[in-house]
């Protein structure tokens, strides 16, 4: 139904799907500012990585968008910021547009950690990517304050 609205030029509209209906999402979209994004990759390339998707397998669907390093990533599946950058890298090196997720837990809010955790997570994706400026101009960073996320607190 969004795609059937008009979209102004100069906004792009991102969706990601949970992986089983990706290929509903890419076969329903008709729009060219309508993105569709996988929610995860994995950090390596094509093998016998059983459950995981490559970034190749990903590019096969048609993709061009990956959120890494989302918060549940991180929290639930223990994700570390190290993981994250190296899903990144290899993501931006094989041409995709990446949104690089953010945040602090309410815990680190509260213990005044919120610079440290959220640098910390920048500095990890610095120390991949390094200086290529190409590669920067596809990343997407989205602050995702975790401490907001089903607490009741509004994020301000």
């Amino acid at each position: 139904a969004i795609a059937s609205h008009k979209i102004p030029d100069s906004v792009d509209v991102i969706i990601a799907p949970s992986s089983v209906h990706l290929s509903t999402a890419i076969g329903a979209n008709t729009s060219k500012q309508l993105k569709i994004a996988a929610q995860n990759v994995y950090l390596e390339g094509n093998g016998a990585w059983t459950g995981e998707t490559s970034v190749e397998m990903l590019q096969d669907m048609g993709l061009s968008h990956v959120i890494v390093g989302h918060s549940e990533r991180r929290r639930i599946m223990g994700e570390t910021n190290e993981q994250s950058a190296k899903k990144a890298k290899r993501a931006l090196e094989k041409g995709m547009m990446v949104i690089f997720c953010i945040g602090e837990t309410l815990d680190e809010r509260k213990a005044n950690k919120t610079m440290d955790v959220n640098i910390g997570q920048l500095e990890a994706l610095k120390n991949e990517v390094g200086d290529a400026k190409a590669l920067w101009k596809s990343v997407v960073i989205a602050y995702e304050p975790v401490w907001s996320i089903g607490t009741g607190v509004v994020a301000t």
